[in-house]
């Protein structure tokens, strides 16, 4: 059975990650209520576009979120994937304006999200606490590096709009 990943936010991070998470052979489906995601479901051959948050929370064994960097709808988005989510499931939020803490204090369970952001070196770092138990904090890890392997990030690729591209280190 192949992996499962739900990408919610079809901007130009969210298709980079779909498109990275399809490259693996992953079961991709997203959420992203604009018109213009179409454009990017049409782009990615395989992926496939559902009507809520649930839908695509539903199963999947990393959930990336890759809204706007606006916490309040962070904190929405979180809380409604979590809601529909395995418990086991990563909750990756892709975000360089909101640290790790602010993440996981506006979720149903912070042991559950974890933060990719842009690091130093042009790549992407993988954020966790204490409040991240060990076996995620290892599911994350081994998921981040294995789609890492399919393509190495470009310096500027992450940029801080609400459409940048993300990959993992």
């Amino acid at each position: 059975m192949s992996r499962r990943a739900a990408i919610l936010g079809l901007g130009r991070r969210g298709e980079h990650w779909a498109g990275l998470c399809l490259g693996a052979g992953w079961d991709v489906c997203a959420f992203d209520p604009a018109v213009n995601a179409a454009s990017a479901v049409a782009r990615l051959p395989g992926l496939r576009r559902v009507e809520t948050i649930s839908m695509a929370a539903r199963r999947a064994e990393l959930i990336l979120c890759c809204v706007p960097d606006r916490l309040e709808l962070i904190q929405m988005v979180v809380q409604r994937a979590q809601a529909e989510a395995d418990e086991g499931s990563v909750v990756a939020v892709v975000s360089g304006a909101h640290d790790i803490d602010a993440l996981q204090s506006c979720s149903i369970r912070p042991g559950q999200v974890v933060r990719l952001a842009p690091s130093d070196d042009g790549g992407i770092a993988l954020d966790v606490t204490s409040r991240n138990a060990p076996d995620l904090k290892d599911a994350a890890g081994a998921l981040m590096a294995e789609l890492a392997a399919l393509q190495s990030l470009q310096p500027g690729d992450f940029s801080s709009d609400h459409e940048a591209s993300a990959e993992s280190a």
